[in-house]
């Protein structure tokens, strides 16, 4: 039974790799939460390509009481290049329950696997078992490829949690579960485990839920075990029934966070590492791995709003610039309640009459989402406004003039200076105060580095100096301190959220 263990914990242990290596999801959000319409749902694909990643969005409307699944699609604008989006349909009032699935390839430490990322409903009544409305299908198991009988071979694997339990299902390709093949005091035994890691613990431990009743070996319970010495041992108790020929099993979320291995919860990463696996305790062989699900990246949790509540947003003031024969002009979107603006828009001269979409550089609307636009000087005579719109709110910024287009536009000197550019280990960006008639630079000025598909790579904040000149390096490392590819990135200044400047940097390695 310890080599059992073992093997299984070596398994489980490339699922915290995966754990580790994917970081899919970012900027989950909605347009405003009209009642009787339809809203759009956006979210970020980060650390893999787009056309790599199947997206569902499940959603509920009338209490968890049924789902609906909708695929997810990449919108291939400016700005959201790697962007998913779908619509979903309002009720004219109460809440809308929201969230993800994902279904991935990614080779992750030299392991190719397949892998499931899912949020799931909440078990809301602590149900036990739990109704199928409470729970979601985490993931599929091909019929036919067990060894030995078909209880044994899996085909579904079903997840869901409350405030103090883990809920999980398994089905088969069978209506039994049996524990043992004639009596209980003789092999072969089997046993239905669904095993769990913390991709933040410190030690080399894996848990597992297990039903099995194997004669002084091992019950059916919540167990910890140990790669390097191949120990194990029983840490609590699980709720475990057969019912409707499905097998249920839940435990208690504080028999594992009060285990001193097991690691901060909630994690860094929002998940947990998950597999289902069934195993045959014999004579000879000593075991066998019958069948096992795909990885699977577990978040117990899901998006839960009010239909009908809504704060405006707010713009700041539209600035521009001009340089040779463009003018970028720059604005701030901010919106309290994180909704995404589905109109986002600069309209130039007299009658309004031509119109461009901004482009955002992040999409972090709750704390103010910068948007900018260059144009040829050609495209605009007279004057210009950004028009933004969450969906319920239209808001417009103040109107800004230009010089006429007999005038010549006056060349400006940049106010970050890049040297060297293109450069191999290290450049120096340097930000002149006497170019900008600006006071002293607050907490809140940075430089952000962002790579050709907006996708923001590095902070580099700065305080404020009384010098005329302030510089900060960029080694071409990300935030994790990993060397990023050669290729264009773009170095972009704010102050209190306000673009300062941008420049553009090439990486030759």
């Amino acid at each position: 039974m310890k080599k059992l263990l073992v093997l299984f914990l070596f398994l489980f242990f490339q699922l915290s790799l995966v754990a580790q290596g994917i970081h899919l999801w970012d900027n989950f959000c909605t347009s405003a939460l009209v009642p009787n319409s339809d809203i759009e749902v956006n979210v970020d694909i980060d650390s893999i390509a787009i056309d790599s990643c199947a997206t569902l969005l499940f959603y509920s409307t009338n209490d968890q009481q049924s789902w609906s699944f909708e695929d997810m699609a990449p919108l291939y604008l400016p700005g959201y290049m790697n962007t998913l989006a779908q619509t979903a349909t309002l009720p004219g009032s109460g809440s809308i329950r929201y969230g993800l699935q994902s279904n991935i390839q990614a080779t992750i430490a030299g392991y190719f696997l397949n892998v499931y990322l899912s949020m799931t409903p909440k078990n809301t009544l602590d149900q036990f078992p739990p109704s199928d409305n409470y729970m979601i299908e985490l993931c599929q198991e091909a019929t036919g490829d067990q060894i030995g009988s078909s209880f044994l071979d899996l085909t579904e694997f079903w997840g869901s949690y409350s405030d103090d339990k883990f809920y999980f299902t398994l089905n088969n390709n069978d209506t039994q579960w049996p524990q043992y093949s004639t009596i209980p005091l003789l092999p072969p035994w089997y046993a239905y485990i669904v095993g769990l890691i913390n991709p933040e613990t410190t030690d080399s431990v894996g848990y597992a839920l297990v039903y099995a009743n194997i004669p002084s070996l091992i019950q059916t319970g919540l167990y910890k075990g140990d790669i390097t010495d191949s120990s194990y041992a029983q840490i609590g108790n699980i709720q475990a029934q057969v019912y409707n020929g499905k097998l249920y099993m839940s435990c208690n979320i504080d028999d594992l966070t009060s285990d001193p291995q097991f690691g901060p919860w909630p994690n860094s990463f929002g998940c947990l590492a998950l597999d289902a696996l069934t195993a045959t305790i014999n004579i000879n062989p000593l075991f066998t791995i019958n069948d096992s699900t795909p990885a699977v990246l577990f978040y117990p949790t899901h998006e839960e709003r009010t239909i009908g509540t809504n704060t405006p947003p707010q713009l700041s003031d539209l600035t521009f610039y001009s340089q040779y024969d463009s003018i970028t002009f720059s604005v701030t979107y901010t919106d309290p309640d994180n909704n995404l603006p589905v109109v986002r828009k600069l309209v130039v001269d007299e009658d309004y009459d031509s119109e461009y979409q901004l482009i955002p550089i992040d999409h972090s609307y709750e704390t103010g989402s910068l948007f900018s636009l260059t144009l040829h000087s050609s495209q605009i005579s007279s004057h210009a406004q950004a028009i933004f719109d969450d969906g319920q709110y239209e808001v417009q910024s103040n109107v800004v003039y230009i010089t006429s287009a007999n005038d010549e536009i006056p060349e400006r000197s940049s106010f970050i200076s890049v040297y060297p550019n293109p450069f191999s280990k290290s450049t120096i960006l340097k930000y002149n105060k006497a170019t900008r008639l600006l006071p002293d630079m607050p907490q809140q000025t940075e430089i952000k580095i962002y790579n050709i598909k907006g996708q923001l790579i590095r902070k580099l904040p700065f305080t404020s100096s009384p010098h005329l000149s302030i510089e900060v390096t960029w080694d071409g490392k990300d935030e994790t301190g990993e060397e990023v590819k050669s290729g264009i990135y773009f170095c972009t200044l704010t102050s209190e959220n306000r673009f300062i400047d941008s420049q553009k940097i090439l990486l030759l390695r």
